[in-house]
């Protein structure tokens, strides 16, 4: 018995040591409610600072970074921002619409020399259910027709597809093939195609593998009630999708993450690019990978990615990543540029 316990005691300061370092980790990662000064109302107006940075180190691959800029606010609620759709601005010109997993959207006019919050964006678009106490607002995904302007979003805890209208009338949806999926782990990647079809991804592996994610390809709008075939994305190992962009000529963006452990916590992303044409009801398939951000500034959070055509030549035009911050002091909502030649 002695021996036993003897032995038995570096295990027990092993798995302490580890829980001790995932409390770390879960609390670096906390949100503003204990990291942070009062959050005040959603409601309250945001004044939106976006700040140029001129760090590059850390970035790798066929693609030409082109622009890095940091979001700021003193609104309670600013960060988070964990999908990205490209969107028509007020003058007709490009855009981006951004969310954050506790139900808020930004709208970014791309116009300028550089990126610029309209004012008065922020607000929330979450789904509150009225003469009950509960609201939808883990939202991580976002899809948009280009033709109508009608908005999709993915909610991860509740499992949810959500259509909006071009006034903002929310359409609620419960894909029975999303039940199951998990409540953290789910709709993180979702994209509308060209052909009128969507894509969603789990973001969580499928069990007993590290790689292997369930993908739904619906035949039509989701929030109809269409009913999705079924394949798998081979993931590199480790790391998750967290949202895609189709691309023009078939192809598709997938963003990918990997979380490093530590503290505080690291990630590192890449950007792979698929075939659409391998995606076969019932068949797996992957995609090669083209762009790398796994060092300093970069080595953060990216959770939405966004393809905005040229205007002269639509096969031709930028890439946009965004960082959710977690609302964690370690972290920084950033807002990243790549050049897509076509």
């Amino acid at each position: 018995m002695a021996v036993d316990r003897v032995t038995a005691l570096p295990d027990g300061h092993a798995r302490m040591r580890r829980l001790l370092l995932l409390a770390l980790v879960i609390v670096g990662l906390a949100p503003g409610t204990f990291l942070r000064t009062p959050i005040g109302l959603r409601s309250d107006p945001a004044v939106v600072t976006i700040t140029p940075l001129a760090e590059r180190a850390g970035v790798s691959g066929e693609l030409a970074l082109t622009g890095a800029w940091e979001l700021t606010s003193k609104h309670g609620w600013f960060g988070g921002f964990s999908a990205l759709a490209a969107s028509t601005g007020e003058n007709g010109g490009p855009a981006l619409i951004a969310a954050t997993d506790r139900g808020l959207r930004l709208d970014l006019d791309l116009s300028g020399e550089q990126p610029r919050a309209i004012p008065g964006s922020f607000r929330f678009i979450g789904i509150s259910m009225r003469g009950r106490r509960q609201e939808y607002v883990d939202l991580e995904s976002l899809a948009r027709d280009p033709a109508s302007g009608t908005l999709w979003a993915g909610f991860e805890f509740d499992n949810l597809i959500v259509r909006y209208a071009k006034d903002g009338t929310p359409t609620i949806s419960a894909p029975p093939a999303m039940a199951e999926w998990s409540l953290n782990s789910g709709a993180e990647t979702m994209e509308r195609l060209a052909d009128g079809r969507f894509l969603v991804i789990a973001e969580g592996a499928e069990p007993r593998s590290d790689w292997l994610h369930q993908a739904l390809v619906f035949p039509g709008d989701p929030a109809e009630g269409a009913t999705p075939v079924m394949t798998w994305y081979r993931a590199p190992p480790g790391y998750d999708p967290v949202d895609a962009a189709a691309l023009p000529g078939g192809r598709l963006l997938i963003l990918l993450r990997r979380v490093v452990y530590s503290v505080p916590a690291r990630f590192d992303t890449m950007i792979a690019l698929a075939d659409l044409g391998d995606i076969r009801p019932g068949a797996q398939w992957d995609a090669l990978i083209v762009e790398r951000l796994e060092g300093g500034v970069f080595a953060d959070n990216f959770e939405g990615i966004a393809y905005v055509p040229s205007r002269e030549d639509p096969a031709k035009g930028s890439i946009w990543l965004i960082v959710d911050d977690n609302l964690s002091i370690f972290q920084r909502s950033l807002l990243v540029r790549f050049d897509w030649p076509g």
